[in-house]
């Protein structure tokens, strides 16, 4: 077999998450399709370093992919583009072995969170981040950011039904930074927002959950102390409603 790790960037919003399903169609499915077509085989095998859901978009997805034929790698892009839709690209390759894992063998990834508290947002821009048309306190959230930096038992943080050993993760960074486009793409959104989160390693819609806490901060509906009890004690309710997924990208894996 030959291995590539590749990247992927892929908008999100028409597939059914990463991982390959049965029925629906999903990033991995897709690209599994493709390579069987170049390998005119089904002896193939992917693997991604981690599992976005439904609606969720990435920047820079690392896969390691194995195939039965031989492609030079400076064509490995380009071949497997020419079988995909164009929500997907494949837009880095090189040669790997059998040693990579894509998820073991990371040091850290960051998520970015993007969403926007304009009145109006244009209905190009819906698909690429969260309308939260109201007051927010921008400068209490990014104390809040501060909070879940460090190590932590997520409990809180995860959603229902996720099997893992431990539920405790160490966030290198959080920050809210303030952005705003200009010319054409100033059209899209003018002020929008990214919380921006470096970990060793993310819960299931973790950084939806941590965003919807933030945000229910930012509506003064809870406290800085309600947020540093989250991270000590097993709460009944959760803080804030899971932020929806189209804000959500994988934007880099470490290694």
């Amino acid at each position: 077999m030959n291995i590539y790790k590749i990247t992927v960037a892929y908008k999100g919003t028409h597939f059914s998450g990463f991982q390959v399903q049965a029925t629906d169609t999903t990033i991995q499915g897709e690209i599994n399709a493709a390579l069987k077509i170049l390998s005119k085989s089904d002896e193939i095998k992917t693997l991604g370093s981690g599992r976005t859901d439904a609606g969720v978009h990435a920047l820079a997805q690392v896969m390691k992919i194995e195939i039965p034929v031989f492609i030079p790698v400076q064509n490995i892009a380009k071949a497997i583009n020419a079988h995909l839709p164009d929500d997907i690209r494949v837009i880095a390759a090189e040669i790997s072995n059998s040693e990579f894992h894509p998820i073991y063998s990371a040091k850290s990834k960051e998520y970015n969170y993007v969403f926007t508290t304009e009145e109006v947002i244009s209905p190009f821009a819906r698909e690429l981040m969260t309308h939260f048309p109201f007051d927010l306190d921008i400068e209490l959230m990014r104390k809040g950011c501060q909070i879940f930096c460090g190590e932590h038992d997520f409990i809180n943080y995860q959603c229902v039904g996720t099997d893992v050993e431990s539920t405790v993760r160490k966030i290198i960074s959080c920050e809210l930074v303030r952005q705003e486009s200009t010319g054409h793409w100033g059209n899209l959104v003018g002020e929008y927002y990214v919380l921006k989160v470096v970990g060793n390693g993310f819960l299931k819609q973790m950084v939806r959950l941590l965003m919807g806490a933030l945000i229910s901060l930012g509506k003064g509906k809870i406290t800085l102390e309600d947020l540093e009890k989250s991270l000590k004690t097993p709460l009944k309710n959760r803080l804030g409603a899971t932020a929806p997924p189209q804000g959500l990208y994988l934007k880099e894996v470490h290694y």
